[in-house]
């Protein structure tokens, strides 16, 4: 009998020597894991964006940016801000900004001279943040509230702080619904100018283009997308800001042309081109030498890559001229 029971005891004591392992086992392997609401990311957060008093939260990754194309609009439709995938938006140390806030601006500055402010004026906070790459902002804005005899397109936006106005260098004109945008890259007031409306002396006759000239041309669809128009925009920027002389003079000409109007198609043929597409032409001695600038595409959101790669191509192109 004895002997019996410590065959029992020595088979209960393997039992016990197989199962406590299989159980530690299933404990691990069976225990029902945490849900993730960041997708796996732990260190992944949210940008709260208060516009007007709406609010909204945008996906941000561990790295500060975001991480999908957002778009967010005020509840009464008046502002929206579309913002990119891998935008940061950071403040004055460096930091990931957690939150944003669009409010109406109740103390504006006076309105340059010669334009007034259409519509309400916003101001854009926190102070002292910085954004990489610029947003779009879209403000809408009532037709009756331009000053007669000033067209819808003439109207643009502005951004002001404590030192006054400073145009915005972009803009699309949503004439049909009656909105206009432009892109920024930091924290301010921002508001719709339009200049009032005065007669105006009749233009100079365009100077006829010289033998040796440099002529740009800027090609684009009828149905235009906001880069498009970025890229027009910029362009112009950079020959009047910085080439008006060699304008004026017809050492430089610029043309914007709808690639899809038959009254086009000669120069369409000329230089082969068929959708958004800018040509810069070194002509010597009334010859051509076009050249394709492809590159502008990659620049579009950086305003001073854009400006400063112009200003070179032109400069070089003159000095083949001169």
């Amino acid at each position: 009998m004895l002997a019996k029971i410590k065959s029992v005891q020595k088979q209960l004591l393997v039992l016990a020597v197989v199962a406590i392992p299989a159980l530690l086992l299933a404990s691990c392997t069976d225990a029902p894991s945490v849900p993730s609401n960041n997708n796996g990311n732990e260190n992944a957060s949210h940008l709260k964006i208060n516009l007007l008093g709406t609010e909204y939260e945008i996906p941000v990754n561990s790295g500060g940016k975001i991480s999908s194309d957002s778009e967010v609009i005020s509840a009464d439709r008046s502002i929206t801000l579309s913002v990119g995938k891998g935008t940061s938006l950071l403040d004055s140390g460096q930091n990931p900004v957690q939150s944003i806030q669009v409010i109406i601006s109740l103390d504006p500055p006076a309105a340059p001279e010669n334009t007034v402010i259409i519509g309400p004026a916003y101001d854009f906070l926190p102070e002292g943040i910085t954004i990489d790459p610029s947003i779009r902002i879209t403000l809408s804005y009532d037709p009756a509230e331009i000053p007669q005899g000033t067209k819808d397109g003439n109207i643009y936006i502005a951004r002001f702080d404590d030192s006054g106005w400073e145009t915005m260098r972009y803009k699309e004109v949503d004439i049909n619904n009656h909105r206009i945008s432009t892109s920024i890259n930091s924290h301010s007031g921002y508001a719709i100018l339009a200049p009032v409306a005065k007669d105006e002396p009749a233009p100079a006759p365009r100077p006829a283009p010289q033998a040796n000239r440099v002529d740009l041309v800027y090609f684009h669809r009828t149905n235009r997308c906001y880069s498009c128009n970025l890229a027009e925009a910029a362009t112009r920027y950079t020959l009047e800001a910085y080439f008006q002389e060699e304008l004026d003079s017809g050492k430089i000409t610029f043309q914007s042309v709808d690639v899809q109007k038959s009254a086009d198609s000669t120069l369409v043929a000329k230089y082969g081109a068929y959708t958004s597409q800018l040509f810069i032409n070194t002509v010597i001695d009334n010859a051509d030498h076009i050249e394709h600038i492809s590159e502008i595409w990659q620049l579009i959101g950086d305003e001073e890559g854009f400006i400063l790669f112009m200003r070179t191509k032109i400069n070089n192109a003159l000095e083949e001229i001169s």
